[in-house]
């Protein structure tokens, strides 16, 4: 393949992890193929496709979501995936049309907005200068100009691959880096945000956790394991699913869109953690981050179920915040 980054496996093995890769929903059937600069990087049990950015040709070129470390695909053991196209009628420059783990910086402000007047450039972590429209305030779904993407650095091995980028706009500056790295049926995203300027950077960040497994539409297969006693807030929106004994299910398969606002979180890192099963297939997705919680979300389509924990940074000038979430691929105990 262009733009394809292969590194080293056992023939059997990597064999084995290309065909479950390569393997197609009716959901995925709907998406056109198309050459998007990509990196493999795998071991003796797993396998990760991960997505490149890039201004030109980028699978993921809008304004909200950070483009770095985007994975396509996760494949291992016995034809298991995980991720997928959240959206199958695609256009790279629309807000949510990303894949898997995909982060965002400041979804309610980023840094400057306030500040910047309209048609002058404000700071968009992970994705560069955007420039502001006339609006009652900022809004992550619109079709913002792109004045400058923040330029990219990649670099990798046979089991990693590391992100890293810096801006500055007057007195607000960044050096921002995520590394992927593979350890047994384990990977982990680890982050670290330096302020390089002479403003503190006041930032929210979150992963939205584009979750679908074994190609399969969310529904009643599908169980969100929460590591709290999770309530809803009043203004969720449960639709299909029900959230009771620590775990979202489903009645039915998710014709629309389920948006929860979850409470109930203890202000300890525990709850910064959850684990996306597929019953029917057998197939679950953990993961665990090491920061305490601003809040807990949860989004879903039939194309993802969603768990979106939220961390809050302050970071002074001079200093430096790191934070990572391990993903651990396994099996999930069929119904």
């Amino acid at each position: 393949m262009n733009s394809l980054i292969r590194f080293g496996l056992a023939a059997a093995v990597l064999a084995c992890l290309e065909s479950a890769a390569a393997g197609e929903s009716a959901i995925e059937k709907e998406q056109p193929k198309m050459d998007f600069p990509q990196a493999r990087i795998a071991n003796d049990a797993v396998s990760l496709v991960v997505y490149l950015p890039d201004a030109e040709k980028g699978y993921y070129r809008g304004t909200r979501f950070d483009w770095s470390g985007m994975i396509a695909r996760v494949a291992f053991a016995g034809g298991r995936t995980v991720f997928g196209p959240f959206r199958t009628k695609f256009d790279p420059t629309l807000h949510d049309h990303v894949v898997g783990p995909a982060e965002e910086f400041d979804a309610d402000s980023p840094p400057g907005y306030a500040e910047a007047k309209v048609g002058e450039p404000f700071m968009k972590i992970g994705v560069g200068l955007i420039e502001k429209v006339r609006e009652d305030k900022y809004g992550f779904w619109n079709r913002y100009k792109l004045v400058k993407p923040g330029p990219w650095k990649v670099a990798h091995g046979v089991d990693w691959i590391q992100f890293d980028q810096e801006m500055a706009l007057g007195g607000l500056a960044y050096a921002y880096t995520k590394r992927i790295g593979l350890n047994g049926m384990s990977f982990t995203i680890a982050h670290t945000l330096r302020n390089t300027g002479a403003k503190p950077i006041e930032t929210v960040t979150y992963c939205h956790n584009f979750v679908i497994i074994d190609d399969e539409p969310v529904g009643p297969s599908y169980r969100v394991v929460l590591p709290f006693k999770a309530g809803l807030q009043g203004n969720s929106k449960p639709a299909e699913a029900e959230v009771k004994a620590g775990a979202i299910t489903f009645r039915d398969a998710v014709k629309g869109s389920v948006m929860l606002f979850l409470d109930g979180l203890t202000g300890t890192a525990a709850d910064n953690a959850g684990t996306v099963e597929n019953t029917r297939t057998g197939t679950a997705l953990k993961f665990k981050g090491d920061r305490p919680l601003l809040k807990y979300n949860f989004y879903a389509e039939k194309t993802a179920a969603c768990p979106e924990p939220f961390v809050r940074l302050q970071v002074g000038p001079g200093k430096e915040e790191k934070w990572e979430t391990r993903y651990t691929l396994g099996a999930a105990e069929k119904k």
